[in-house]
């Protein structure tokens, strides 16, 4: 392969996919963008080999948003079994530059770079210049960061803070956590609001309302429950088949995200914006009714300045690689560590 100075590779690693593109300007659209499905390879290393492909052009750094936490420029993929160091990656890539951040971090630095057209605006609210945002996107799992600002820009840091225990609100919730206990010795938010925590949601619903026949089948012959779930679901509200279970299963689902949205939004101050990301939150937008969810989220002492923050739906499935791109753009230029300006 030959080096071609200045190309970047930027990347956002989830647990079940992978975008890559290589840039030679920023901003600007990618020279070459590929999606791949992560079961299909062993490693990582496999899957960025099949994307340069033989004789092309290889870039000279590396910026790749990776789910799970990095620790000494190292990751280790919280929901697959792939191990991502950035030494052993410019070993074997002839990379001189390579820097892994959180994928919730590249999502964070990506809300920077979208337009208004790139979400919905569920709460206008009154944002609060030059105050704290944050980023809650439910997926595969449940990811989390906020972006401080600094120095006139904004600086993006990760958080674990889907891992941290489940907090029921209500009578049902209550009910759901002990229905969770039977199974897990501890419940955390990421387990009753994420991608994989829909089946257990409806498996709770199950038990309080009767499911149809021809769902019930459905889920038996699936490979993964939560499509089928979360359409059948969809088409009820939309006029098709009656699925009382399946729509109560994504209201309760609505109801927690929109309670650790207003977690999130005080442990941090985020008076800029909360921004609801992932696969799964621009899925159900005909549940993230705005009345709806200012109940669970404008709740407690603070109802009245948690109601005046502003929540933005990404509706751009590529924030985080765009984040990922806006952060190895810096790495290239020299100016790592410098605060984004949005």
């Amino acid at each position: 392969m030959t080096k071609h100075k200045g190309l970047l590779l930027a990347g956002d690693i989830g647990a079940t996919k992978t975008v890559l593109a290589l840039y030679e300007t920023w901003p600007g659209q990618p020279l070459r963008q590929q999606t791949f499905r992560n079961a299909e390879f062993a490693s990582f290393d496999e899957l960025v080999e099949r994307f340069l492909g033989a004789g092309a052009a290889t870039p000279t750094a590396a910026c790749l948003g990776v789910a799970g936490p990095v620790t000494a420029d190292t990751v280790r993929m919280t929901n697959l079994d792939w191990k991502i160091e950035a030494a052993a990656l410019k070993q074997r890539f002839g990379w001189s530059q390579v820097r892994l951040i959180n994928d919730l971090v590249a999502t964070a630095m990506g809300a920077l770079q979208l337009q208004p057209a790139d979400c919905t605006l569920l709460n206008p609210g009154e944002p609060r210049e030059g105050a704290v945002m944050a980023v809650l996107a439910p997926g595969s799992g449940l990811g989390e960061a906020f972006l401080l600002p600094h120095r006139g820009g904004y600086l993006p840091f990760p958080s674990e803070g889907g891992h941290a225990s489940f907090a029921p609100c209500n009578g049902e919730q209550i009910d759901l956590l002990t229905f969770m206990f039977r199974h897990h010795a501890h419940v955390s938010v990421e387990q009753v609001c994420s991608g994989l925590a829909i089946p257990k949601l409806f498996a709770f619903m199950a038990t309080r309302q009767p499911v149809p026949d021809w769902l019930r089948q459905e889920l038996i012959r699936a490979e993964d429950q939560t499509p089928v779930i979360v359409g059948a679901a969809l088409a009820a509200i939309q006029g098709g088949r009656t699925c009382e279970v399946a729509v109560r299963t994504l209201e309760l689902f609505v109801d927690i995200l929109a309670d650790e949205a207003a977690n999130l939004a005080l442990k941090t101050l985020a008076l800029g914006g909360i921004f609801l990301g992932g696969g799964l939150a621009p899925r159900l937008q005909p549940f993230l009714e705005r009345q709806r969810f200012l109940a669970a989220f404008a709740r407690g002492n603070y109802r009245d300045m948690l109601g005046r923050i502003p929540v933005r739906i990404i509706r751009n499935p590529h924030t985080a690689l765009l984040g990922a791109a806006a952060c190895g753009a810096s790495l290239v230029a020299g100016h790592d560590h410098q605060p984004l300006r949005c």
